[in-house]
């Protein structure tokens, strides 16, 4: 049975405020578990839970430099691997948001009638 602090940290995985949401993308785009997970960064697994509920490293590149290396010397991670993961998570979500944008432009696309005024399209014959 889970405790209620692994249940916290599997529940702020979907917020991009915390760690875990990065360490979700990445896991999940090396379609790695807890265990491979845990070994990519150099940690123990048990290591997870409260390296989740860490605050996501703020993106200017000093202070994520910073925030970083502060994640480094509490958890003694692997900081490369660390940084990786978290610029991983944050092309993913970029990549995210412009299929979305995408998504609405073909829907939009899509509610137009036909021969609305399109001069590529047939003219039609009667």
């Amino acid at each position: 049975m889970a405790s209620r602090i692994e249940q916290f940290a599997r529940v702020a995985a979907d917020d991009p405020f915390f760690l875990g949401a990065a360490l979700a993308d990445y896991a999940a785009s090396e379609h790695l578990d807890d265990l491979g997970l845990a070994s990519a960064l150099g940690c123990q697994e048990a290591l997870l839970t409260p390296l989740r509920l860490c605050r996501r490293p703020r993106p200017e590149p000093s202070l994520f430099r910073a925030d970083i290396e502060a994640i480094v010397a509490r958890f003694a991670v692997n900081g490369d691997r660390l940084a990786e993961a978290v610029r991983r998570s944050d092309a993913l979500a970029r990549l995210r948001g412009t299929a979305a944008r995408a998504e609405g432009l073909l829907m939009a696309a899509r509610d137009r009638e036909p021969n609305d005024g399109n001069h590529d399209a047939p003219e039609s014959t009667s």
